[in-house]
Parts: structure tokens; C-alpha cells; sequence
């Protein structure tokens, strides 16, 4: 079985509008409820969870009742982090799946996400054990101590932009969350992190630029761009 596990449990501050960026709407839905949408309608997911939130998850239970996401089968509320609510994710799951099952870590908020994408982290999962979206950078890098100033500059074919979704077996997930606690990680942001925090190589799937992220308000205005372009309305 593959599960996608939605990743809506965060707060930004610098995130200038009234709602949380998970919910807020685009032409008269929550961005939550696009990515759900995508994941209902991939052939090869077969159940959904959603890492809500504390205090939105009966929003999240209505937002699918009203737009048909029948392959919703759990909210639980998110932790502090993105690790933590990916080992709150895993140990729920634990309780009714099978180790051998697959998790489609996904961000709530790339609303996005290709098919392709999803399909892709699924067959690298499949073949070398996980499946990591990635993006060869646009641009160049440059190492820098204070911000205002650069010292080292890093050529953008030695670096990947990693994205989601991020694709495990269950069962060696939740060892990794138990390694990695034993260990002393904690507070990742992202599943990534803490995996490559134990020393283990991250096999990359295929990512997009269009895969957006939603993190400012110009990001929501740069969605609405992309959804009208993908859909012909522009």
C-alpha cells in the first residue's frame, strides 16, 4: 500500500495574512485542499493521511468531506517539527500497516505537484529504498559568515534543492526515527535532514521548479499563476 502523509501541522510568522498558509483559499479553495485533490486522483496512492494543525482538524475531516477525498483515512494532529510529526505519522501508521508499505511524505502546501513527481519517488523508493525530489539549481551559490558579505562560491551542478514529495518503506522509517532519537537528532525540519543527519546517502527523484512551496504572499499570487496557466484560464 502507498500512503501519502500531508504535512500541514505549521505556523509561519512571517507569513502576512490571517490564516494559516495550508488554508488559506485560491479561487474558493484551501491550498490543502489542492494537494489532497492530487493525491486522491494518483492511481497509485491508496490512502491519505493528513498531519494537521493542532485545533484544524475537524476543518481538515470537513474540506474532505466536501470535496469528495474519500482516500482520507487519518488526521492526527502535527508535533513541533517537521521530524517529529513525520515519527507522530510513522507510529500512527504502525498501528494498522505494514512495514513493507510505502510513505509519500508530501509538503500540504506544494499544491503543484506533478503526478510524474509522485510517481517517480515512488518507483526510486521502490528500487534503491527512498525517493527524494531534487532540483538542479538555476543559479550559482555563494558561502557567506554574516549575510552581506560572500566567501566561497559553490558551483550550482554541486548542490540539489530538495523538495517533496520524500518517499520511505514504512517499517525503515520508523527505525530511522528510533536511530536518530538514540542519537540525539532532533528538530529537523524535514525527514530529509534527519536521514542524511545519520550518515546515509539520499537516493533523488525527480523534482519540478513549478513544485512550488508555499511560503510568502507573493508565493499564493505565484500559484494562482501557475493554476491558471496549467488549467487554460490565461
Amino acid at each position: 500500500m502507498n500512503i501519502a502523509v500531508l504535512l500541514a501541522g505549521g505556523t509561519d510568522p512571517s507569513f502576512k495574512m490571517d490564516i494559516p498558509k495550508q488554508f488559506v483559499n485560491v479561487y474558493n479553495r484551501p491550498v490543502i485542499v489542492y494537494t489532497m485533490e492530487i493525491f486522491q486522483n494518483h492511481p497509485e496512492i491508496d490512502a491519505i493521511m493528513v498531519a494537521c494543525l493542532n485545533g484544524w482538524e475537524n476543518m481538515v475531516n470537513a474540506y474532505a468531506k466536501q470535496f469528495s477525498i474519500s482516500k482520507l483515512k487519518w488526521v492526527i494532529p502535527g508535533g513541533r517539527c517537521g521530524q517529529e510529526t513525520s515519527k507522530l505519522a510513522v507510529d500512527k501508521l504502525m498501528e494498522s500497516c505494514s512495514e513493507e508499505d510505502i510513505v509519500v511524505i508530501h509538503d500540504a502546501i506544494r499544491p503543484m505537484v506533478s503526478d510524474e513527481i509522485i510517481s517517480d519517488s515512488i518507483y526510486t523508493c521502490r528500487k534503491k529504498g527512498m525517493g527524494v525530489a531534487a532540483v538542479t539549481s538555476m543559479d550559482n551559490v555563494m558561502m557567506t559568515d554574516d549575510g552581506m558579505t560572500g566567501r566561497l562560491s559553490i558551483s550550482r551542478y554541486a548542490f540539489r534543492r530538495i523538495q517533496t514529495p520524500q518517499t520511505y518503506r514504512l517499517g525503515e522509517l520508523q527505525r530511522a526515527h528510533k536511530e536518530a532519537l538514540e542519537r540525539n537528532i532532533r528538530d529537523e525540519n524535514d525527514t530529509n535532514n534527519m536521514i542524511s543527519r545519520l550518515g546515509r546517502n539520499v537516493s533523488f527523484s525527480k523534482g519540478s521548479d513549478t513544485n512550488l512551496k508555499i511560503n510568502t504572499v507573493e508565493d499564493v499570487a505565484m500559484f494562482k499563476a501557475l493554476y491558471a496557466m496549467k488549467n487554460g484560464d490565461i
